[in-house]
């Protein structure tokens, strides 16, 4: 059976955030041709289909693999969830030496555990929207727990750097923990794109 090309075509562009003008320019296409084959009034002729099979066909499954390591052998407490519902995916052994309960949680949902600065970043609506985006590349926080687990009570003060980054339409949080005083502000700083041109 053959794909549906309209379908499949806009589901990719939107997915990788690409204006019609840009992926034709990734297909060697007008943006003419795209706009026809979304509204279904034509396909890819064989040689565009090829070369959208092989645009499509991106790596993703190892740059996630390769994420995964790198987080789980990271020498400091740190975790990678994707980030619309915090799924956790991986995280290190010094997170788990600071919350041994959080093994429990990898490929679940953290959100339903969020409390203190995690739970009010969360409700930021602004901070949400410009997360969403791309508009904030990362947080600077000083935290204590910001999940409700059995070791909630025992975790210290620790400034955390949370990063953002989309892989294949998909917005991941990586979270990087180092011990802090413990009288720290607690609180938290966006990392915004157009503060960064500007220093830069």
């Amino acid at each position: 059976m053959e794909p549906k090309w309209s379908i499949l075509i806009r589901q990719y562009r939107l997915r990788h955030r690409l204006t019609q003008q840009g992926l034709a320019l990734l297909l060697g296409v007008s943006q003419k041709t795209v706009s026809r084959w979304e509204r279904d009034e034509d396909k890819p002729r064989p040689e565009q289909q090829g070369r959208f099979r092989d645009l499509a066909a991106e790596p993703v499954d190892f740059l996630c693999q390769s994420l995964r390591m790198s987080v789980e052998h990271s020498p400091a407490p740190r975790a990678l969830s994707y980030y619309e519902n915090l799924r956790l995916i991986a995280v290190s052994r010094p997170a788990i030496a600071k919350r041994p309960s959080i093994v429990n949680w990898i490929g679940s949902d953290l959100l339903p555990a969020a409390c203190g600065i995690l739970a009010e970043m969360r409700g930021d609506a602004a901070l949400q929207r410009d997360i969403a985006k791309g508009e904030v590349l990362g947080v600077s926080a000083i935290t204590r727990s910001v999940l409700r687990t059995a070791e909630h009570a025992q975790i210290g003060t620790y400034r955390t750097a949370i990063s953002y980054f989309w892989i294949d339409g998909r917005l991941f949080s990586d979270a990087i923990s180092a011990p802090a005083p413990r009288n720290s502000k607690l609180g938290y700083t966006a990392l915004r794109m157009d503060e960064l041109v500007e220093r830069i």
